[in-house]
């Protein structure tokens, strides 16, 4: 069957790739990754990563995605923030007589332009892409 062929191949795959970080890991960084028992070592890491990796990795990024999501609106509004911050500074220093750029209301005025102006920035890549 087909598909059991490329199952396998990817298994052995996967395998062929683990042994040989492995081996690079404790070859080239025998401080952090302190391995023992030869060949038999090698093959029992790199068969227990691969398995990992195959069966429980998936499930863990899984779980894991309300953390990856938080994080991710955390950091779109630091990045936001940052780029409204830096037009507030670049618009003063410009000083144009009756042009002027505050935000108010504090940490929400600046939490709500910052998401408004990285969604309309980030339509404006989507559409000219």
């Amino acid at each position: 069957d087909w598909s059991s062929d490329v199952c396998s191949s990817d298994l052995a795959f996967r395998v062929f790739i683990n042994v040989a970080v492995v081996m690079f890991l404790s070859a080239y960084f025998p401080q952090f990754f302190i391995l023992q028992g030869g060949a038999q070592a090698i093959a029992i890491v790199a068969l227990t990563f691969t398995v990992l990796n195959w069966l429980v990795v998936p499930l863990l990024h899984v779980l894991s995605f309300p953390i990856k999501l938080i994080a991710w609106i955390v950091a779109f509004l630091l990045v936001n923030a940052a780029a409204v911050w830096i037009t507030v500074w670049f618009v003063s220093a410009l000083d144009i007589a009756g042009v002027s750029l505050a935000i108010g209301e504090g940490l929400l005025g600046w939490a709500v332009s910052s998401v408004c102006l990285g969604v309309g920035n980030w339509l404006v890549r989507a559409i000219v892409k």
